[in-house]
């Protein structure tokens, strides 16, 4: 089942307050959230997939998150027909977890980064915070990035063509009276299941 589907039919027939954007983790498409998706907008689209991004939403004290996902999948040469059934269907979690310690003291938040592979293509991205701890005066702001790259690439788990999807989460830590600090996490997801941190 796709997950996403309710997603572009609700944004289009919301009529409501977007700024009353309600804490909530991502849900599947057997359960529809209204707040989560007033915030939403559509970000980026292509040949069989979409790209959504959130409002920013008060996770804990200080904390803010904006997360994205992607509806459907990335086929390398955009060759849908041919690929979205040509292997079985894969689901890998990713933990993100990006802190800064100061007096033994830690800020930080964690991510579960899901998406699905099928040997060729990859999508169906999915995010959830999972964990934060907030600390005296220190703020923190996480955002979540997808770019979907148009090449496609040699698997080197079997020597066929795949795509990739670049997910960025950019942390950024702020302290009073001093430079915030960034730290950005990088992850290139492959068709074949390959996950790359840069």
């Amino acid at each position: 089942m796709n997950r996403f589907l309710f997603l572009e039919s609700d944004l289009k027939s919301f009529t409501g307050d977007p700024g009353k954007f309600v804490k909530s983790r991502s849900v599947y498409s057997t359960q529809k959230t209204p707040a989560a998706v007033a915030g939403a907008v559509i970000a980026g689209a292509g040949l069989g997939w979409k790209i959504f991004e959130f409002a920013w939403n008060n996770a804990e004290g200080d904390i803010y998150v904006k997360l994205a996902r992607l509806e459907g999948a990335k086929h390398p040469s955009d060759d849908e027909e041919k690929y979205k059934n040509k292997g079985v269907w894969k689901e890998k979690t990713v933990k993100v977890y990006g802190k800064v310690v100061n007096k033994l003291v830690e800020t930080s938040a964690k991510f579960d980064l899901r998406f699905k592979y099928n040997g060729h293509s990859v999508g169906y991205i999915d995010m959830d915070h999972t964990h934060s701890n907030d600390s005296v005066f220190w703020g923190l702001h996480v955002e979540a990035k997808l770019m979907v790259d148009p090449n496609n690439y040699k698997s080197n788990k079997g020597g066929q063509l795949m795509s990739m999807i670049e997910v960025t989460f950019n942390y950024r830590f702020t302290r009073t009276g001093r430079d915030d600090i960034i730290k950005i996490k990088r992850y290139k997801l492959y068709g074949d299941g390959t996950v790359i941190e840069k």
